[in-house]
């Protein structure tokens, strides 16, 4: 048997991240058959963690969206974590101090909730201030590399969490959770879907495994669950209902390609290990990061909120 021709696969445990590691398998002792038996099936669902996690924070997140309080506790808490996956992934150290990158994240999020839109550009005055402040008083070296990331994590998840905190204050606890969930679904339906039936890449530099298909599955899913939920929540006739839902779903599949990017560019698979199966925080929640401020825009320009 010749051991020297070998066979490359992808490896890829969850769809979005992206992770450039390969296994080599002789090519002649590749499994023969193509019979999988149900038995086999079977075991790898029971053991995979993903599946474990997922139900877990599904019961989680159900929880805390009983009422607003404990919904705006539990985003506090998801500022809390993915602060610390940014801060680790850049590796700031003392030249950008996590308590000044916590307040990128949570400042955004405690205004839109309170005060709504009106005072929503005071953090982003006052962290730019506060880094310069701070680096160019304790800091004299490696500062300008970590500029950029850190008003990246303002712009991107200050801005993100900040809409979820919005809706959630101005409409029901419910509908926020209901578009999470949404979100997630369209997730859900474009991994699974493409994993199973995808054929052509969706945007392979950035994404390897995300294909054209999936994202048709998780569009037709998601937009249609979420349509569901605008038209039932909202003052609007069904057909606005969908389109809104095709951009807002849409939007979700950019957020998740955009953190593929950073991930990509910084040669890690996920954000951290915090969740087994499913990577970090910001694994989880890059789709709704960019699906929730448009949203916002988009019910704020037809008058639905």
């Amino acid at each position: 048997m010749n051991y020297l021709r070998f066979k490359k696969l992808l490896q890829a445990d969850n769809d979005g991240t992206f992770w450039p590691g390969y296994i080599e398998i002789p090519e002649e002792v590749k499994p023969k058959s193509n019979i999988i038996t149900d038995k086999e099936d079977n075991q790898k669902i029971i053991k995979n963690p993903r599946i474990y996690t997922g139900l877990g924070l599904l019961l989680v997140v159900s929880l805390f969206f009983l009422n607003k309080n404990s919904a705006l506790i539990l985003l506090i808490l998801v500022a809390l974590i993915a602060t610390k996956e940014w801060f680790d992934l850049f590796e700031f150290g003392i030249v950008i101090p996590f308590p000044l990158l916590l307040y990128a994240s949570i400042a955004p999020l405690l205004v839109a909730y309170f005060y709504g839109f009106d005072n929503f550009y005071v953090p982003y005055f006052v962290f730019p201030l506060g880094v310069v402040i701070y680096t160019g008083t304790f800091v004299s070296y490696g500062i300008y590399e970590k500029f950029g990331s850190s008003y990246l994590f303002l712009i991107w998840f200050g801005t993100g969490i900040g809409s979820i905190g919005y809706i959630l204050s101005n409409l029901e606890n419910m509908f926020t959770y209901l578009v999470l969930i949404s979100v997630s679904i369209s997730d859900i339906a474009a991994y699974e879907f493409g994993r199973r039936y995808g054929k052509r890449k969706l945007y392979e530099r950035i994404s390897p495994n995300k294909t054209i298909e999936g994202f048709l599955a998780g569009l037709i899913f998601g937009s249609f669950i979420l349509s569901v939920v605008l038209y039932n929540f909202l003052s609007t006739n069904f057909m606005l209902a969908i389109f809104l839902s095709l951009i807002v779903i849409t939007f979700g599949t950019l957020g998740d390609l955009f953190e593929s990017r950073i991930k990509r560019s910084l040669d890690v698979k996920d954000s951290s290990t915090f969740l087994p199966g499913h990577g970090g925080v910001l694994d989880r929640i890059d789709s709704q990061l960019f699906s929730f401020p448009a949203l916002v825009m988009l019910l704020h320009f037809f008058d639905l909120i």
